[in-house]
């Protein structure tokens, strides 16, 4: 029983020292302020990182819409539909 509850404790263990990554894309408008703000939660929250493609507001709306990417950035307002 106690081997057990140790591997149990290992395996629940593993995703909270895992990384979390998000990834994202859109407008080249705000791509400095969205890297800086990403490189100071990667120095304040170590297990977090992010990345921006700056590929149009269009292309992140995109893949914002496919699920492709955890958030977007449009420099105008936008309408998703569901």
């Amino acid at each position: 029983m106690r081997r057990i509850t140790l591997l149990l404790v290992v395996f629940l263990a593993i995703p909270a020292f895992s990384q979390t990554k998000l990834t994202g894309a859109g407008a080249t408008f705000p791509t400095r302020f969205i890297r800086n703000g990403s490189a100071n939660m990667a120095r304040r929250i170590r297990m977090c990182r992010s990345n921006y493609q700056s590929i149009g507001s269009g292309g992140g709306i995109r893949q914002v819409s496919e699920g492709t990417v955890d958030f977007g950035a449009a420099t105008g307002p936008c309408r998703m539909s569901s």
